[in-house]
């Protein structure tokens, strides 16, 4: 402890400046994992339609696909979560940002003031000029053709669009052609839009401000171009402008500007006045049914039930119509076999128009415990039911969830939103967990962003400190190591601690050895900060910022050692550039007993653990036909034993 010590304030003597960093993330992992799984499969585009569709088209986007349904658009660029929106007219919304359908950042993201263009959702064609049911028939503008969709600013993400990175709606006018010129020779020429729609950027608490205290707003749009429009090739475009120099903190190189979508309509026979969908629906997800956390070792929950369990849940829903509706909200909890059973049924209540009073947050009771076993483990499903209680309604929805009980503490959901940090060199990080009786800690869990703009080593201690009176106390555990990725995309990487014994209170975290954002996944839908500490200067101060580190602790019994948990830097190979922009790496074997290349191999996996290359070692390496991102070096020698590992990157 006093090394750690003297260490610690030996880096804040050299810091001139501290704090703690919250940016947008250089990749989006749940995208990611969908693009190599179509890639996988072949079907990485929608492609482009040939065959229009007809009228109505709508989209709330509630379903869980994380790309828009090709049913209806033609691109993959935008992102279906909900994660982002916040209380969107249903569950699930569209959300434009500055990552490509691939999950990485845009090639054309460049920086400075100036904006680019980045994501686009564009329709299919559509047949705008003729109807066909109830009978076929030319349609016009007397048949009053209108386009609505609700939109929001931010969201939930930190960095805000400013007034310069606009959403923007265009109408397609003529698709790519060619042209025959006076002289014969052919010009292609490509589709010709026409700007129909924008709003600036600006942040979600300045267009609640603006709109009475709406979270989205609704936009209509009729088309009565008739010469232009009304057509069987129309089409319609989203897309938003995203800047990388955004006072006062500089989101270069970071997602940033987002805005969210929802309830896409386009039909004939509407007005100005036709914005209601009349609908009750849930807004937001189903929420855990702990007190703390979002997930638990089982035997932790049941030695304390009364303690983690809460007392009453926040279930948040809109009854989207002009009148008032009588309805009845309910939920269910059980395990998979069906031996354990618990509902709620709440009084029949009013529900004013969500336009007039804005979201209905329930707050039902929850008196009672998941059963208490000796198993180690355990899953529940809860529902979550709203019904309109007049006869023959169909007005509803239904909500639903797994409670988890494995062998974690988990105060996030397991998708980052941004990406968390310290500096200068020496900056301590603890994150609090309370045990409700004595365990062995095995291992910890973090998730840490994937980057491409660092090749610098940036090593920290990993730590786990006991209580000192509600702050971190004695290190009871330390070790140095630097930031890893699991070789599953979207996955934690698991440190292994070995079986240390702890109780009552912990803290994890680090000590940092350089002043370099270490870009830790923060969770910001659920928001723990009281229990995220931070110490830059000698004392621990709590965070300034509402949502969840991606840092798990690992309890209960031994856990088996993984492939990627060996990876280490403690053998001879040497890679440099490390990132290359090319793909041209270099190899260098150190003096020592392990470095004769004689029988050497090389095999480069992504990080999925899939083999891209497999070669004999040799000193210039070349990887220029594999596209950017992070790859996985294994050096074997002759009789196949793993000596070496590296983290090699593919730089944009």
């Amino acid at each position: 402890m006093k090394k750690l010590l003297i260490l610690f304030f030996l880096f804040i003597s050299f810091g001139g400046w501290a704090q703690e960093i919250l940016t947008g993330m250089q990749t989006n992992p749940r995208v990611r994992e969908k693009y190599l799984e179509r890639k996988m499969q072949g079907r990485v585009n929608t492609g482009i339609d040939t065959v229009p569709i007809g009228l109505p088209l709508f989209d709330d986007f509630s379903y869980d696909s994380v790309y828009p349904t090709s049913r209806l658009w033609i691109d993959n660029y935008t992102f279906v979560n909900t994660d982002i929106p916040v209380y969107p007219p249903n569950i699930g919304a569209v959300t434009f940002d500055a990552i490509d359908e691939n999950g990485l950042m845009y090639d054309t993201a460049q920086a400075g003031p100036t904006p680019f263009i980045a994501d686009h959702l564009t329709s299919r064609y559509i047949r705008l000029d003729s109807v066909f049911s109830p009978v076929p028939r030319k349609l016009t503008a007397a048949d009053s053709v209108y386009l609505s969709f609700f939109y929001q600013p931010q969201g939930r993400s930190r960095n805000f669009p400013l007034k310069q990175d606009s959403l923007v709606l265009r109408f397609l006018v003529q698709p790519a052609h060619d042209s025959v010129t006076p002289t014969d020779s052919v010009i292609p020429l490509p589709d010709h839009w026409m700007k129909v729609w924008s709003s600036i950027g600006m942040s979600l608490d300045t267009f609640r401000y603006y709109n009475h205290e709406q979270y989205f707003v609704q936009v209509m749009i009729p088309i009565t171009d008739t010469l232009s429009f009304f057509k069987k090739t129309f089409r319609f475009q989203f897309y938003n402008y995203v800047n990388f120099a955004a006072p006062p903190e500089v989101s270069w190189q970071s997602n940033c500007d987002q805005w969210n979508i929802d309830n896409v309509y386009l039909n004939t026979g509407r007005n100005r006045y036709d914005t209601v969908r009349p609908e009750i629906r849930f807004m937001d997800r189903a929420p855990s049914m702990l007190r703390n956390y979002e997930s638990m070792p089982f035997p932790q929950y049941t030695a304390a039930p009364d303690v983690e369990m809460a007392d009453s849940v926040s279930v948040i829903f809109g009854n989207r119509d002009v009148s008032i509706h009588n309805c009845q909200y309910s939920y269910k909890a059980s395990n998979e076999s069906g031996s354990f059973n618990k509902t709620y049924n709440s009084p029949n209540f009013n529900v004013q128009p969500v336009y007039a009073t804005g979201p209905v947050i329930l707050h039902p009771p929850v008196p009672w415990f998941y059963p208490v076993t000796s198993a180690d483990s355990a899953i529940f499903q809860i529902r979550h039911i709203i019904k309109d209680n007049a006869s023959g309604s169909l007005y509803g929805d239904t909500i639903s969830r797994k409670q988890n009980f494995f062998n974690y503490f988990a105060y996030d959901d397991g998708t980052p939103e941004a990406s968390y940090g310290l500096s200068p060199a020496g900056s301590m990080l603890a994150y609090r967990f309370n045990l409700n009786k004595a365990d062995t800690l095995r291992a910890i869990q973090i998730y840490f962003n994937q980057r491409f703009d660092t090749a610098t080593t940036e090593y920290f201690y990993l730590c786990v400190w006991n209580d000192d009176v509600g702050t971190p106390g004695d290190t009871i555990y330390s070790k140095l190591t630097i930031p890893m990725y699991s070789q599953k995309l979207n996955k934690y990487y698991t440190y292994h601690t070995g079986a240390l014994p702890v109780s009552g209170t912990i803290y994890l975290g680090w000590i940092q050895t350089t002043a370099d954002n270490l870009g830790l996944g923060f969770d910001t839908y659920n928001d723990h900060s009281d229990q995220i500490f931070y110490n830059t200067s000698g004392k621990w101060y709590p965070s300034a910022y509402s949502g969840s580190l991606m840092i798990r602790p690992v309890v209960g019994k031994p856990i088996p050692l993984g492939v990627e948990e060996s990876l280490t830097k403690d053998s001879p190979l040497e890679v440099y550039p490390n990132p290359s922009r090319d793909g041209i790496f270099y190899l260098g074997l150190g003096n020592s007993e392990t470095s004769s290349a004689e029988g050497c191999k090389i095999i480069i996996t992504n990080i999925l653990g899939q083999t891209m290359l497999t070669a004999k070692y040799s000193n210039r390496l070349d990887l220029s036909m594999l596209s950017q991102g992070i790859y996985i070096l294994h050096l074997t020698n002759s009789h196949g034993t793993k000596t070496s590992v590296r983290k090699i990157i593919i730089a944009p």
